[in-house]
């Protein structure tokens, strides 16, 4: 196994790179008057999140030792905002084959197909940037519209119908850009930055539904990581119903609590932002 493929899958989980376009919205609206106004609208939307579920399906493009491998899977998803989510993928007739999790303290992911058996899990603050996975718990969690605003200092430009929001640390390293449709104003997509300024994820959103008063959600998201380069990871997550939920304790205890690695060839922490084999397992 390459160890851009250990880094880049196991990468299928922290934040969710590639300079490609925005797709033009079809209308252009006039934009917001100053970045705290869209900010305010953002953070509106998100404390009005409800925890979902929902059923789809997802395409699955990703390389090992520089051969493309494609998956084209069933996906069920639970969102409790802000922060907890699971995502598992029916691959190779095991309904649990790919599965993605996050609470507030820690994430995992799993993948069983032939070409990989692994584990990887980390808690958030050892996470140097959230960028070292292919799609992340928290990226998928803001294209369902949960979108972290605290923390960053917001600059507003407007280009071709969409106002663009990049968020930067107090040092001025821009961290995300998130670009919004005037008209609707939701998210069309989010780039997510290294520390040397170059986009590493980009998370692209569409076909919206509102599914609780003032809380909408997209139906498709497509996670893209590798630099944009010819051999590019991606993942489309193409969702058919989105539902609001409620969850008990005792579901949350199964969906959201991190079980323990078991059955894989090879487990991963993620200790400052990389994967680190562990032993004994």
């Amino acid at each position: 196994m390459s160890s851009r493929f250990v880094t880049a899958f196991a990468a299928i989980l922290v934040i969710a790179g590639c300079g490609q376009k925005v797709r033009g919205p079809v209308r252009i609206c006039p934009g917001k008057g100053s970045a705290a106004e869209a900010v305010a609208v953002l953070a509106g939307r998100a404390e009005r999140a409800v925890s979902i579920r929902a059923n789809g399906q997802c395409r699955l493009k990703y390389y090992v030792e520089d051969k493309e491998h494609k998956e084209n899977f069933a996906v069920k998803l639970w969102v409790n905002p802000p922060s907890e989510i699971y995502l598992q993928g029916d691959v190779a007739f095991d309904a649990t084959g790919i599965v993605l999790g996050a609470n507030a303290e820690e994430f995992w992911f799993w993948v069983k197909l032939k070409e990989v058996s692994s584990y990887w899990y980390g808690r958030w603050s050892q996470c140097r940037r959230g960028d070292e996975l292919m799609i992340s718990p928290k990226v998928v969690l803001e294209a369902l519209g949960v979108v972290c605003i605290d923390g960053f200092e917001w600059d507003l430009s407007n280009s071709g119908g969409f106002d663009i929001l990049t968020g930067r640390k107090k040092e001025g390293t821009a961290v995300k850009r998130i670009y919004i449709s005037t008209c609707e104003y939701l998210i069309s997509k989010i780039e997510y930055f290294d520390g040397d300024g170059e986009v590493v994820v980009s998370a692209e959103t569409e076909n919206y539904v509102e599914v609780a008063e003032g809380f909408y959600a997209a139906k498709m998201i497509k996670v893209i990581s590798g630099g944009g380069g010819e051999k590019e990871d991606s993942v489309r997550i193409m969702l058919g119903s989105v539902k609001a939920a409620e969850f008990n304790a005792k579901q949350r205890a199964r969906l959201f609590v991190r079980p323990k690695p078991r059955g894989f060839e090879h487990v991963y922490q993620i200790i400052e932002g990389l994967p680190v084999e562990q032993a004994g397992r």
